[in-house]
């Protein structure tokens, strides 16, 4: 046991199996601090006095962990039929962050030890999974930023695959080229920015394809065919640049330079004439790229528009609108108009400001909802008391709020369940239990809308429709997208039927509203049938929810239409076969960008000093499953690379290096708004001038003749447009 601790005797390094031990450990939640005192805690369970770790020696031990995860990474590129990507990105204290993610095909590292033991790889079977890649501090959020960071991942990853001893013993090379001839696709959130990006790396993928085919040409040519080729270009090299005397006026570098451009145009017309002559199935199988949005964002924008849809619906029926829901500093102008029993005349200028400025309806009270019962800030709203306070009346645990004001998928609609299920406890909780749990009984501004919002038969019209579309469409959308090891790919008939049935729907609404039937997408039971039985009872009094159900979802169609383009008949997921789909899988949901990015934000406030690269070294090993590649592929020589790698990043100051690339990119960033703004002013100034120095026409019968000479800027000798904005400019 002691010797699988601590080896070369006293003083020694650590073993790998104790280095794996402060892995686990960190990647279980243990701070680094405490590793070493409890493995010598562990050892003396067993009877084995252990020296123990310092904090230093377990960050470079995880530091050791990344290592091997960038190893595993770029093999498994490397040796995956078809890989797809992904990102995403979100800020935190004022610092852009992007996660990315590489789907390959890999096997069970378990299982591929087990038959390698067995030797009887045949049966090893290659699955699709998610590997975590980085997450970055942006200089910027732009495409080409994005861009620029899948490279440098690739060329880091390249650099240090090919001169590990792994890549030496099993005879491999990683290049960016092999990343982009075995990319077949990226997907992620439907912003503008991520689709840039993706048509960006697919011209990427494109070019480097080409030169793949240019290169496998010459090396097929004979001798002789080479030479040809070469004194063709060769010539036309010299015709470029002038002749022959010009090309040797030229300096060694210059005419490198010349001759790797040169050589790299003949690659790619080689490699053009390649491709064209492909034949349609060879070209496809080359081309193949396929973009797919997140399925979570596809259902959120379908509420939103659905929402909107509703909104509107209420003046198209001439109805009153949901009750105004303003903020304090509205509510105070607006206190007379807001009171029902008031007798007020014409709005004020201010009140009609505050009017445009106040919002209503059923998802604005379910913000509000969520900002009393669950804040994302943990000293501000009712929080606990909500949840004992649910716990006494219903005689069981209750969960929290659910989180709308931090925009969480289907939040607003899981509150609206959660509202018209308990109508009555939540009215009581809002108009009693808080006011009168106070020393001196009042309510806030805050209080008095969500209350005036329960109070209100368009707003509770409002959430039913939410309701019902969340148990019709959104969660047996859910429940399939979210489904494990879900193909995006193959979700383009379930994407037809969510239409068909919402078409459906329009053309026989008795069919909704009948309450003998659960018209549930997937034709399964309602995911809350609490909530839709609580709609049901609450109907009859609700003279208009009908149409504002109706409303709400011929608002998510439009949406959905939109948003689900991708999957259009005739198009490139449509047409692709199973074994295209199987080789651009991606998963249906950007879950795994979305996850990290909020898992960086938690970490971050319990670890404030940890560094980037820490997080990343972590998170990777931990979620690419690196712990069981090691153990089934590493040798000791692997081990060794490894811890001498580790060194070499632990004493390189990534983390300063990073934070003055930060530095330096904000002050150039400064300097050129500062100059653009000086050249703003300089343009005004002069503008300014020129104005004084023009004449004005002090008599409106000077515009019967012609101009005076001096009014006539470019000598027409008439009244034109050009003098008369002149004249206006300078007023």
């Amino acid at each position: 046991m002691t010797q699988q601790l601590r080896r070369r005797g006293r003083g020694g390094a650590y073993s790998n199996k104790a280095r794996e031990l402060a892995r686990e450990m960190t990647a279980a939640g243990c701070s680094r601090e405490k590793v070493g005192r409890l493995i010598q805690l562990i050892g003396r369970t067993f009877g084995i006095d252990i020296k123990g770790m310092s904090r230093r020696t377990v960050s470079r031990v995880i530091i050791e962990g990344w290592v091997a995860s960038k190893v595993q990474l770029a093999h498994e590129i490397k040796n995956s039929e078809g890989v797809t990507i992904s990102q995403d990105s979100t800020s935190h204290r004022k610092q852009n962050y992007e996660a990315h993610h590489i789907i390959p095909k890999v096997p069970d590292y378990d299982e591929l030890k087990q038959l390698q033991d067995s030797g009887d790889k045949a049966k090893l079977i290659y699955k699709p999974r998610a590997r975590f890649v980085s997450l970055d501090a942006t200089l910027d959020h732009s495409s080409q930023g994005s861009i620029d960071s899948w490279k440098v991942i690739n060329n880091k990853l390249s650099e240090l695959f090919n001169r590990s001893p792994f890549a030496r013993r099993l005879n491999q090379k990683f290049t960016i080229r092999d990343f982009l001839l075995a990319l077949k696709g990226m997907c992620g959130d439907h912003a503008n920015n991520e689709k840039a990006t993706a048509h960006e790396i697919q011209n990427l993928k494109k070019e480097a394809s080409i030169e793949h085919l240019g290169e496998k040409k010459i090396n097929e040519k004979s001798p002789a065919e080479i030479v040809f080729y070469l004194a063709a270009w060769n010539a036309k090299k010299l015709e470029e640049v002038g002749g022959i005397d010009a090309w040797n006026c030229l300096s060694p570098r210059e005419q490198a330079v010349k001759d790797s451009s040169i050589a790299q145009r003949l690659i790619t017309e080689l490699g053009q004439a390649e491709y064209d002559s492909l034949g349609v199935d060879e070209r496809r199988e080359i081309d193949l790229f396929i973009w797919s949005g997140c399925c979570m964002h596809k259902d959120l924008n379908s509420f939103k528009g659905g929402n909107s849809e509703m909104m509107g619906e209420w003046e198209r029926l001439g109805v009153d609108r949901p009750v105004l829901l303003a903020n304090k500093g509205n509510a105070a102008i607006l206190q007379r108009v807001l009171d029902p029993g008031a007798n007020f005349g014409k709005l004020t200028e201010d009140q009609q400001r505050a009017f445009l400025e106040s919002t209503r309806g059923g998802v604005k009270a379910m913000d509000l909802m969520g900002a009393l019962l669950n804040n994302k800030d943990d000293k501000k709203g009712q929080g606990d008391i909500h949840v004992n306070y649910f716990k006494k009346h219903l005689g069981k645990d209750h969960p929290r709020f659910p989180p709308t004001n931090n925009t969480r998928f289907s939040s607003h609609g899981l509150a609206a369940a959660e509202v018209i299920k308990y109508l009555s406890l939540y009215r009581k909780f809002i108009n009693e239990d808080i006011p009168y749990s106070k020393t001196h009984p009042t309510r806030t501004n805050l209080e008095v809308n969500i209350a005036r919002a329960l109070s209100d038969d368009a707003t509770i019209t409002e959430l039913c429709a939410m309701v019902v579309y969340m148990n019709t469409i959104s969660q047996p959308y859910l429940r399939v997208v979210r489904g494990e090891d879900v193909n995006a790919l193959d979700l383009g008939p379930l994407h037809a039927e969510v239409k068909s049935h919402i078409n459906k729907i329009l053309d026989e609404p008795s069919m909704l509203f009948d309450a003998s039937e659960t018209l549930c997408l997937d034709g399964k039971d309602w995911e809350d049938p609490d909530a839709m039985k609580a709609v049901r009872e609450l109907s009859p009094r609700l003279p208009h929810f009908q149409n504002i159900t109706l409303a709400f979802i011929r608002g998510s169609l439009a949406t959905w239409e939109r948003f689900s383009s991708e999957f259009a008949p005739g198009g490139l997921i449509d047409e692709a076969t199973p074994a295209e789909k199987l080789l651009a899988w991606r998963p249906a949901t950007n879950d795994i960008n979305e996850g990290i990015l909020g898992y960086y934000r938690v970490t971050m406030r319990g670890k404030p000093s940890l560094t980037l690269h820490q997080f990343n070294a972590m998170a990777m090993y931990e979620r690419n499953d690196t712990l069981s590649f090691m153990n089934a592929l590493f040798e000791e020589e692997d081990y060794q690379f490894i811890r001498k790698v580790a060194r070499e990043i632990d004493s390189s100051g990534l983390e300063a290096k990073r934070r003055e690339a930060q530095v330096q990119f904000r002050r150039q960033l400064v300097e050129i708004n500062l100059k653009k703004e000086e050249a703003r002013k300089q343009k005004a100034r002069e503008q300014q001038e020129r104005m004084k120095s023009i004449p004005l026409i002090r008599d409106i019968s000077e515009l019967d003749g012609p101009p005076r000479r001096e009014l006539d800027e470019k000598g027409s000798g008439k009244w034109t447009g050009y003098n008369l904005d002149l004249q206006l400019d300078a007023l």
